[in-house]
C-alpha cells in the first residue's frame, strides 16, 4: 500500500509540473523590440480563449489594404477581462490606433500590444480599455 501511495504521489507531481509547461507556448523572439504605431478599422474582435483576436484593416501609404493581427501577449480572456476588456470592447468598423512591437517573421502582419510601451486607443485618443 505504501508503494502505491508513492507511485500515485509521483505521478500526480509529474502531471502537475509538466502538463502546464507542455500546454503553453511563449512568444519570445516572435516580436521586434522596436515600437510602431498602426491605425486601422476593426475587422474582427473575437473574445475567446486561448487568445482573443483583434484584426485590423490598415490602409498603407500606397493605398493598399492589409489585415494586421493584434496580439495581446500571453493573455487569455480572464487576464484581459481583469484589465477591462470585454466582448463588446471593439465594434467592427471602429477606428483604433495600436502601438506595439511588430512580428519578426518576414511577411507576417502582426503586432504585440502587451507591455508598458504598448497601447490601444480609439479614434478620439481614449485609451482602450
Amino acid at each position: 500500500m505504501r508503494i502505491a501511495r508513492y507511485v500515485f504521489v509521483g505521478i500526480g507531481a509529474y502531471l502537475a509540473l509538466s502538463l502546464p509547461t507542455a500546454a503553453h507556448h511563449g512568444a519570445a523572439g516572435l516580436f521586434e523590440e522596436e515600437t510602431i504605431e498602426l491605425t486601422g478599422s476593426v475587422k474582427e474582435w473575437t473574445f475567446v480563449n486561448p487568445h482573443p483576436v483583434l484584426l485590423l484593416e490598415v490602409v498603407a501609404e500606397n493605398g493598399s489594404t492589409a489585415v494586421w493581427d493584434v496580439y495581446f501577449g500571453p493573455s487569455a480572456v480572464s487576464a484581459l477581462r481583469r484589465r477591462g476588456f470585454a466582448l463588446d470592447t471593439f465594434e467592427v468598423g471602429e477606428t483604433v490606433t495600436v502601438t506595439g512591437h511588430p512580428a519578426t517573421a518576414p511577411g507576417v502582419l502582426g503586432i504585440d500590444v502587451w507591455g508598458a510601451d504598448s497601447s490601444v486607443s480609439r479614434a478620439d485618443g481614449t485609451p482602450v480599455p
